[in-house]
């Protein structure tokens, strides 16, 4: 965190400067130790900046300006997140014109002075990005979703725009939908920006891979699935081949594909509690997901035994899909089984986020057809 915080004051000191203009001995120093210390803790939006400041300074005199440029640009490739385009398009940005804090006078004198417009969304949109609490990404999601929405250029088209840019710097590459929002949103908002044009392109690209990777994941899943069909009536239920085979095994939470005779098809999640010391008689279980706690639908429970003995609930249709996501996303999640007396308390296992997460995923693509 003390890094992120160094690299970010260094960078804004940098920015302050024109670009295009040969740096001082300071300000090449800046920009030198913030790339390699940058690539040193393999932090991929710091070093994207300082090495678009460098790129902003266009040719350098001094082979060993020169020298440190060229050696800072050659780490993109060695390190995750990072690219030379992205550090281009990171120069690209720092190029777009400042917020203007008075008024243009040449626009002003071109525009009537009793020019009455109805069309305030441009003056909703920064307002909303400027307010104490805004959401900026449903901003975004707003300007992408109106295809008629084309702003003039002017100081609160370019505010709107530095808002935005301001919004997408930290987010991840790998959050591409967010960013495609947000790059969309941008491109329309200043549609001569060929950086933005490119970074949707990319995204879009991304995503179409992600879901085509995702779609061939499932599709051999759906083929490995360990499946039980009733002779009565041809009903079904199918299992991940990672989840467990027997009830008596562990405690476990899992997510099955249930089939009905007729083909109609949902997803279970299946909760089940298992002894060796006797029977805990759950009468209800609650589960606490990264410190926020709810007590799971649960109907009924049902119990059975041998050697072992076992107790077991189930959720279906969205509530399941609902639980079964935020559990997978977790960072840890518990579940308590309440008994007559007593209760036990099971920690779900990297396993079974594992084995949810991949049935879910399944269930995205069998369920769209």
């Amino acid at each position: 965190m003390q890094l992120r915080v160094l690299y970010s004051l260094t960078f804004l000191a940098l920015i302050t400067h024109p670009v295009s203009a040969e740096p001082s001995a300071q300000e090449f120093e800046q920009a030198r130790t913030a790339c390699r210390d940058a690539f040193l803790a393999r932090d991929a939006e710091a070093y994207l900046n300082a090495a678009a400041t460098m790129i902003s300074w266009g040719e350098v005199a001094g082979s060993d300006l020169a020298r440190e440029v060229d050696l800072c640009l050659a780490l993109a490739d060695a390190l995750e997140g990072a690219s030379p385009e992205a550090a281009r398009m990171r120069a690209a940005e720092l190029a777009q014109p400042a917020i203007l804090d008075t008024e243009d006078p040449q626009i002003s004198a071109e525009e009537p002075s009793d020019q009455i417009t109805s069309d305030t969304r441009l003056a909703d949109f920064l307002e909303r990005v400027q307010a104490e609490e805004s959401d900026i990404g449903a901003v975004a999601a707003d300007i992408t979703a109106d295809d008629t929405f084309a702003p003039p250029p002017g100081s609160d088209r370019d505010a709107l725009e530095a808002a935005l840019i301001a919004y997408v710097r930290p987010i991840p590459a790998a959050q591409s939908e967010l960013n495609l929002t947000a790059y969309r949103a941008l491109a329309r908002l200043n549609p001569d920006n060929t950086p933005y044009h490119e970074r949707v392109a990319r995204y879009e690209q991304a995503i179409e891979a992600a879901q085509a990777q995702l779609e061939r994941t499932a599709r051999q899943l759906e083929n490995r699935l360990i499946k039980t069909t009733a002779e009565f009536d041809g009903s079904s239920w199918a299992r991940h081949p990672s989840s467990p085979r027997y009830q008596d095994i562990r405690d476990y939470v899992t997510l099955y594909l249930i089939e009905s005779g007729t083909g109609q098809q949902t997803m279970e999640l299946f909760v089940n509690y298992t002894s060796r010391d006797g029977w805990l008689f759950v009468q209800n279980a609650s589960i606490n997901i990264d410190g926020e706690t709810s007590r799971l639908p649960i109907n009924q429970w049902f119990r059975d035994n041998d050697t072992e003995i076992w107790e077991f609930g189930d959720i279906r249709g969205d509530a399941a899909l609902s639980l079964a996501r935020r559990i997978a996303d977790s960072e840890r999640a518990v579940i308590r089984f309440n008994g007559q007396q007593f209760y036990d308390d099971y920690v779900v296992s990297d396993t079974d986020k594992r084995v949810i997460r991949e049935m879910l995923a399944m269930w995205d693509v069998i369920s769209a057809e």
